[in-house]
């Protein structure tokens, strides 16, 4: 069953919008943090490694008047909009650190939550994968009301039958 938006919460309030919109200004850490830019022929992302934050922005076909590629846009332009969140919950291979800001996460999930945690506050997920033989770590993906978006958690472990593995990162998604 689709969950409601979590239209209030600051993190969805930032998808939709350019790098350079003033809504990235009134959270001060981003500033005061080195972030790292990384091109792909899709996206741009702008990660902050030590908050546990990455963002992806890619193309706005809405907006995009002069029919800018990925490749002619600057790492803030205006042709650019937020397209999804990452947030991590533990320290990665590439650097991430474990998400760190005191704003509560979206949806009212928590870092300490274990995956029958996440099941019992957002009920049964619109889809799940990983797991068993497929060596791939257990996700379960929840749908927003209206207009798309979600959220897709990625869990600890590939054993479903697991019921204390926690989750390593969660993707907000317009």
């Amino acid at each position: 069953m689709p969950l409601p938006k979590p239209i209030d919460h600051y993190f969805y309030s930032l998808l939709n919008r350019a790098p350079s919109d003033v809504a990235f200004e009134s959270l001060p850490s981003l500033k005061a943090q080195p972030n790292t830019i990384k091109r792909f022929s899709d996206s741009i992302y702008h990660s902050y490694k030590s908050l546990g934050l990455s963002f992806s922005f890619v193309i706005n076909n809405n907006n995009n008047s002069s029919n800018k590629s990925i490749k002619q846009c600057s790492d803030n332009d205006d042709a650019l909009l937020l397209d999804a969140i990452d947030i991590y919950n533990g320290v990665t291979s590439d650097g991430f650190q474990p998400y760190s800001l005191d704003m509560a996460l979206p949806c009212g999930l928590e870092g300490s939550m274990q995956a029958h945690d996440i099941v019992s506050l957002l009920g049964e997920p619109d889809r799940k994968g990983g797991g068993g033989q497929s060596r791939v770590a257990c996700w379960i993906e929840y749908k927003f009301e209206q207009d798309g978006g979600g959220l897709m958690i990625q869990l600890h472990g590939i054993d479903w039958d697991d019921r204390t593995m926690g989750w390593t990162s969660i993707v907000l998604y317009r």
